[in-house]
């Protein structure tokens, strides 16, 4: 699945927010079925890799911004596992965000805004 367009982009923002709304819905991450899973997952990869053409944001986390997550983290009880389902990303890469050794996308950094309530300007100011 590949992005070819920045309307094609919006749609698929759309289509991730409408599945994340699903997946959030059950209680056991088990019980959400593989269909809603797989869909979520392809459509995820395709907007990380359009994100990563066309929105790129510099490089490394800074230590502020990854330092503020952790923060919240403790402050709402969320392990990492929890924020990686927020922001929709694996574990892994919450894991290399966290660490600073992954950059943050627009997506992410919308979801962390979202989420997790950190302010988009705190963001761009760290970045």
């Amino acid at each position: 699945m590949t992005i070819n367009s920045p309307a094609q982009f919006a749609i698929y923002n759309e289509k991730s927010e409408l599945l994340l709304k699903k997946i959030c819905q059950y209680e056991d991450e088990r019980d959400v079925p593989n269909e809603i899973i797989n869909e979520y997952k392809e459509i995820s990869n395709a907007i990380i890799e359009y994100e990563s053409a066309y929105h790129p944001l510099p490089g490394r986390v800074s230590t502020i911004i990854t330092d503020e997550i952790v923060k919240r983290m403790a402050e709402k009880r969320l392990k990492q596992k929890n924020v990686a389902r927020m922001l929709g990303i694996s574990e892994s890469r919450t894991s290399d965000l966290l660490n600073g050794k992954r950059p943050l996308n627009l997506r992410i950094a919308k979801r962390l805004r979202d989420e997790l309530g950190i302010p988009a300007d705190f963001i761009l100011n760290h970045c």
